[in-house]
């Protein structure tokens, strides 16, 4: 005997984190973060060379999360 599964329904997000793009200066790949808001070293997953980055704005990373809810503001209308 077959069961029937019941379809799975879409789950909101619980959160936002701003992810950023770094350049690797080694091999140009974009890396990405999320925010470091504090001096840090990332390391390339193509060509695995560290290199120091600048850090984002705590302030405007907050900012971003509040503006938007935590994510809740992007979330198509159809699907709340």
């Amino acid at each position: 005997m077959s069961e029937k599964k019941k379809p799975v329904t879409p789950v909101k997000p619980s959160g936002l984190e701003l992810v950023y793009l770094y350049p690797c200066p080694f091999c140009v790949r974009e890396v990405p973060l999320i925010a470091p808001t504090k001096p840090t070293m990332a390391q390339c997953d193509a060509c695995h060379q560290r290199f120091p980055v600048v850090p984002a704005d705590e302030k405007t990373v907050r900012f971003m999360k509040l503006m938007t809810a935590s994510g809740r503001a992007g979330i198509d209308p159809d699907f709340l």
